[in-house]
């Protein structure tokens, strides 16, 4: 006989969520593991003490955050949609079956309320149930960034000057709002624009000439598996070097701050708010800088940075080949010619080292080692002695070490974030906005590591309480 179902529901008077929510699901673990009450201490100063309708809890807007970062969920509506539907997340945020849940345009309003400062405090706060976990070493700092696409086209790029002529009023009279949280100077620092180096720029980057009205702050990148280029921006992690792998920060700025820009403040700032004193730190040939290297020197920390030599990409004999002589203060070239000190160039930060211009003319592989008919130019730095010094580093045991642990420490981080957590592209535009974005997934991923270790330390806890009752147990039968 055929079946036919008829779609005729009861209304059920006796059923509990609390029921219908297994002992074991994932949400019951965080609930369980994370109290969230902290939260409304940090964002109390955002409403009137004692004025108005009662807000949406703070602690059901994280906690929703904190759902959309586990289930992967980009969209405020269609979060708002699986936790209708789902039991879990209605448990979750102690939201009865029949209870209406907040409508899906308050969030943005909430976090336009908030702000970034109350995201970054919330990610310091998970930093620091790490610490008090024991998950933070502190002795290792290990540096890297990942490109993430921006929610913004690049075709739709217009000519800056015009851009800023037509924002010229907004630009007299911007809106003077306070910092709040210290982290934003950071933030500010990096917003973009050109930060003055020793060298006066002899181009001018696509970012100078063009913006993008629909997010002014990201700029132009190379996009792996695309032939073209797209806007983006540079999410920048610092990782503590112990085995739980925690964010200690987490920075995004536009694409055209390379990588090696924000080392040194991002140390610095690591530092102060963790109270920690790194030994060494951490990261590839892109923050191998001059300025990088006489930084950390200078603050007691050996940089584990490669050096990359610029002089070999010429195809003249390279720098290294060329001895120098600390008492004459000379160099000598593999053709036993000396090379003097010509000239001191301040704003650079180097010496001029020259030869003679007939020897250097004359001599038989001179096209193998300059094109100058003045002599070979040789430039050694001011700080010669700290690059010297982390030069020595790359040939111990223990450099060698860190870089075989850098290659898996932050790039899975980053992996982990693009498959699992929607940061291969932004959902948010501007530059305060979006670091509200990569400070929640960092934060997520925090919580992640957290919630793994006191899980397991509860297992560890109950394995060893029936470990002891089977013990009482044997000792009292063979008693008996």
């Amino acid at each position: 006989m055929l079946g036919y179902k008829v779609k005729v529901f009861k209304t059920h008077t006796k059923v509990s969520i609390e029921d219908l929510v297994p002992e074991d699901n994932f949400y019951r673990h965080v609930e369980a593991v994370l109290d969230l009450s902290f939260v409304r201490d940090l964002v109390r100063d955002c409403y009137a003490p004692a004025m108005g309708r009662p807000s949406i809890d703070p602690v059901v807007f994280f906690k929703l955050q904190l759902i959309a970062f586990f289930e992967g969920i980009r969209s405020e509506r269609k979060l708002m949609e699986m936790v209708n539907l789902n039991l879990a997340h209605r448990w979750y945020l102690g939201y009865d079956l029949d209870e209406p849940l907040p409508d899906h345009s308050s969030l943005s309003k909430i976090r336009d309320r908030f702000g970034l400062g109350v995201f970054q405090s919330f990610f310091e706060v998970v930093v620091h149930l790490c610490s008090e976990a024991g998950l933070v070493w502190g002795e290792e700092l290990y540096f890297d960034s990942t490109k993430v696409q921006a929610n913004a086209s690049i075709n739709g790029m217009v000519d800056r000057t015009e851009y800023e002529a037509n924002h010229h009023l907004g630009e007299l009279f911007p809106d003077s709002q306070p910092l709040s949280h210290p982290f934003e100077e950071v933030i500010n620092k990096f917003d973009g624009k050109r930060i003055a180096g020793i060298r006066k720029p002899t181009y001018r980057r696509v970012a100078d000439r063009q913006i993008s009205p629909t997010d002014p702050h990201a700029s132009p990148m190379p996009f792996p598996g695309r032939g073209s280029s797209v806007l983006g921006y540079r999410d920048h992690y610092v990782v503590d070097g112990g085995k739980a792998r925690i964010i200690l920060s987490a920075l995004v700025t536009p694409a055209s701050i390379m990588d090696n820009t924000p080392m040194l403040d991002l140390t610095n700032w690591v530092c102060s708010r963790w109270d920690i004193e790194p030994e060494i730190v951490v990261g590839d040939a892109k923050y191998g800088t001059e300025q990088n290297i006489v930084g950390l020197e200078e603050a007691g920390i050996k940089a584990y940075l490669p050096i990359p030599d610029l002089g070999k990409r010429t195809g003249y004999y390279p720098s290294d080949l060329f001895q120098y002589d600390p008492k004459e203060d000379r160099y000598l070239c593999p053709q036993g010619h000396h090379l003097n000190r010509y000239s001191s160039r301040k704003t650079e930060e180097k010496h001029v080292y020259r030869a003679n211009a007939e020897t250097c003319n004359a001599c038989p592989v001179k096209s193998e080692c300059t094109s100058s008919k003045s002599g070979r130019h040789i430039f050694r730095s001011f700080h010669q002695g700290s690059i010297d010094k982390v030069r020595e580093y790359h040939q111990t045991a223990a450099y060698q070490k860190t870089m075989r642990k850098r290659g898996y420490w932050v790039e899975p981080l980053f992996g982990e974030a693009k498959d699992f957590h929607r940061l291969r592209r932004f959902r948010l535009r501007g530059l305060l906005k979006v670091n509200i974005e990569g400070v929640m997934i960092a934060a997520g991923q925090n919580l992640k590591r957290l919630l793994k270790h006191r899980l397991e330390e509860f297992y560890c806890f109950f394995r060893d309480v029936l470990f002891r009752i089977r013990l009482q147990f044997q000792l009292t039968f063979s008693t008996a």
